[in-house]
């Protein structure tokens, strides 16, 4: 017999995900969060070495709304984000304050996921119905609930391939184009001499480059994370890391106009919905009948913190519906 379903469950553990299960919680409501990765975080992710580490995903945030201004704050009093001050091209400093996690990306979400239900090394690959509740299967072939309600805080094309059996609104959310990036990590024997910690330019190939070792907390090599063009990677989604890797590396030499140090490590990272192009204009999208809501930066705009808010946003509505 099915137990009466009362948790929420909460698919992707990003900075959405992680917002929409702090409110859920703040109000009392049981949920668990399930993530593929090894931490909590997403594109908001740092991968380690030895000797170096690289922020290969999102590479900082700018704070605008109040809401994710107490998050950041909080996160900061932890050690867990701190302001970033790059170098720019001709010593230009953007106006606004650039935030970045410590000791790495990861740190921030971390910080905020802390205190919550979450199951990591966990991927759902359908959503089961069973009477009034939701069971979730894994690829370990585990099902796990039951849920009285599902919350997708994916990316807009990986949630809508989830929900497309539980939900026409699916289908809206598939509409939502996201672009891929490749991203490339470089770390230098000896430091590479450029007067620039950060630079954004227009570039078919490799339009933002970023040493990532000049960002607070970080130690080790002289280590630079690249974010190819995402035309570019559309182009070469299924191309081989090393010809990628080649191609990149090739493209930072003529950027930086000097032969490159001998590299200590080069790896590559194929994001394969790195940025949203068209957002849905709402904070959230709901199927309440369903059972199935859905949350991320895809909703609102491609920044750190419209995924905060958009998850902020559905936790309160879901927060409020279930308190009637």
């Amino acid at each position: 017999m099915t137990s009466t379903p009362i948790a929420i469950a909460i698919v992707g553990a990003g900075l959405a995900g992680i917002a929409c299960a702090r409110r859920l919680q703040a109000a009392g409501l049981p949920v668990r969060l399930f993530d593929k990765g090894s931490a909590p975080g997403g594109r908001i992710a740092t991968r380690r070495r030895e000797d170096s580490a690289f922020d290969h995903g999102a590479q900082y945030w700018t704070v605008r709304e109040p809401a994710f201004e107490a998050a950041v704050e909080e996160a900061a009093r932890q050690g867990c984000a701190e302001r970033w001050n790059p170098r720019w091209p001709g010593g230009e400093q953007q106006a606004r304050t650039l935030w970045v996690g410590a000791p790495g990306m990861a740190g921030m979400p971390a910080a905020l996921a802390s205190g919550l239900d979450l199951s990591l090394r966990c991927r759902i690959t359908s959503l089961v119905r069973d009477g009034s509740a939701w069971n979730l299967c894994d690829d370990l072939g585990r099902s796990l609930g039951p849920f009285a309600l599902v919350v997708l805080a994916l990316p807009a094309p990986q949630a809508a391939e989830l929900a497309a059996s539980a939900t026409p609104v699916a289908a809206r959310v598939a509409a939502v184009p996201m672009a891929p990036c490749w991203a490339a990590m470089l770390a230098f024997e000896s430091p590479l001499d450029l007067p620039f910690d950060a630079d954004w330019r227009e570039d078919t190939v490799l339009p933002w480059v970023a040493r990532n070792s000049a960002k607070p907390g970080r130690r080790g090599l002289d280590a630079w994370v690249l974010h190819a063009d995402a035309e570019w990677s559309r182009g070469r989604l299924e191309a081989s890391p090393a010809a990628v890797q080649a191609e990149l590396v090739q493209r930072f030499e003529q950027r930086a106009g000097r032969p490159l140090p001998p590299l200590a490590h080069a790896s590559v990272h194929r994001w394969r919905y790195a940025r949203v192009e068209a957002p849905a204009g709402e904070p959230w999208i709901a199927d309440w009948d369903a059972g199935v809501a859905f949350c991320g930066d895809w909703c609102l705009d491609a920044r750190i913190e419209a995924a905060f808010l958009s998850g902020d946003a559905l936790g309160e509505a879901l927060a409020a519906r279930l308190a009637r």
